[in-house]
Formats: structure tokens, sequence, C-alpha cells
């Protein structure tokens, strides 16, 4: 009769792989885990607590996020684009240092209501997803700076957008929206506003008024007429503000080759 032979216990490639960069994960607080196949976040990465500064799990195939996430307590950066997120587990809002949250090229059919909860974000990228809807919450987040909702099916835009007093840009590209909240004048400094690809029809008439700081507008392809934009009140201080943006990029070196100079809108024809 033959002996048993025992061989050494072997551990899966990954996990060994996983515990060895552990090491690296804490000496830099930076948790990589980009473009690995992963169904799910290792525990091994939530293991690292507090510090932990950036996660990056984007290009991945992760369709939730374990509430693990919450021992990430001080995390600053999120990453998880390119996966298959169908939700936003609601724990993420316990995240409170977060400041850049990057979502884009999921299948995100909602937010958590609470996500206004995340007082400390300065980012967030939305882009190419299913939402129908975003949070009125989101009025809390006063330190955000960029907003990118493009490539979504949002209808509106929640009025208390305008407690984001901080928001410098917002691209709402490719979605259904028939209008503006009036509310989006309360956003004093905002630099950039991007709705092309909409069912616009009309603006806020305080748009260029109280945005004194809206240099690039743009609204190509919506029903919204020519003269109707024009006629806005302050219409031509803004596009001062258009036109000298455009001259500081060619005189200072910063217009690409072939860059046409783009008003904005469409011309009536």
């Amino acid at each position: 009769m033959g002996c048993a032979w025992f061989g050494p216990k072997v551990t899966e490639p990954s996990k060994l792989s996983h515990e060895r960069r552990s090491l690296t994960w804490r000496a830099t607080g930076v948790v990589a885990l980009r473009d690995e196949g992963l169904t799910d976040i290792p525990k091994i990465a939530f293991e690292q607590g507090p510090l932990v500064k950036a996660l990056d799990a984007s290009h991945n195939k992760l369709e939730y996020v374990d509430d693990g996430i919450t021992y990430l307590n001080k995390l600053q950066r999120l990453t998880l684009s390119n996966n298959k997120l169908n939700f936003l587990n609601d724990r993420i809002v316990q995240l409170s240092k977060l400041r850049v949250l990057i979502l884009n090229d999921n299948h995100l059919r909602e937010l958590p209501s609470t996500i206004g909860r995340l007082t400390q974000l300065e980012h967030l990228n939305l882009e190419n997803n299913e939402l129908r809807m975003i949070p009125e919450s989101i009025g809390y987040m006063t330190r955000l700076h960029t907003l990118h909702l493009g490539r979504n099916k949002l209808k509106t835009l929640p009025e208390t957008i305008g407690g984001c007093f901080s928001l410098e840009e917002i691209d709402a590209t490719k979605n259904q929206l028939e209008k503006l909240p009036e509310y989006i004048c309360k956003l004093e400094i905002l630099k950039v506003l991007l709705v092309d690809n909409n069912l616009i029809e009309e603006l806020p008439q305080k748009l260029f008024t109280d945005c004194k700081m809206l240099a690039t507008f743009s609204i190509h392809k919506n029903p919204i007429e020519t003269k109707t934009i024009q006629s806005i009140p302050n219409f031509k201080e803004y596009n001062e503000r258009r036109v000298q943006k455009y001259d500081k990029q060619i005189y200072g070196g910063g217009m690409k080759e072939n860059l046409s100079f783009d008003e904005g809108f469409d011309k009536d024809t």
C-alpha cells in the first residue's frame, strides 16, 4: 500500500500577490488593483484600514462594493470606473474624508439618497451610467469643484445643486434634460457648463447675470433657438468672457492645432 504524499499548501496566485503587495500598500497608502479581472475587492485591501488614502480598482468586473470599504475611514480617493456596478453600497457615505469619487462607465441606476454626506468631496465622476436622477442631498457637497454626469438618462437636475457653491465645472452632456434648474444660477464661480445633446428649449433668465465667471457654455444639439439664448440678459457680457478665454488660449500657447472657434450653440438654419 503506497504512502500518501502531502505537499506544501498551495496558495492562489492572486491572493499570494496581494499579500506581498500589501507591504507596499501600507508604505504608500495606495491600493492599486486596476485591471486584474476582480469580481470583488480582496479583504486584505480593507485590512489596511486607515493607512489607505487611495484605492484604484478600475477596469475590473466588480458588481458590488463590500461593506468592508468602511474600514478605509481615511480614504481620500476611490476609483471604481469601468466595472459592472449596478448600485452603490449605502455605506460608502461613511467615507467622510473622501475627496475624489470616480464611478464612470458602470451600470449604476441610482445613487444612495444620502450621497450628500460626502461633504469633503471635490470631484465626482458619474459619466456613462444609467442614472435617471441625482439625489437632492447633493446640495450638501459644498466643496465639490467638478461634477461629471454625461451619458446618463437624466431628465432633470435637482434645484439643490445651487448649494454646491464651489462648483466650477458641470458636464451633463448626452442626457435627456429638458431644462436647467433655476438654482444653478446660485453657482457664482461656475466656469464651465456643458449640456450638449439634450432636450433643452429654455434657459434660466439669470444664468449669464449671476454666473459671472461662466466662460465656457456649450449647448449644441438641443432644440433651443439661437435667439432664445442671445436674448437672455447679459449674454453680451458672457460672450465677452468667452472670447477673452479663446484669445488667451491662442496667445498663451494653450490652443491645440486646428481647433476652431466654438460659439457653444448651433445657429438656426
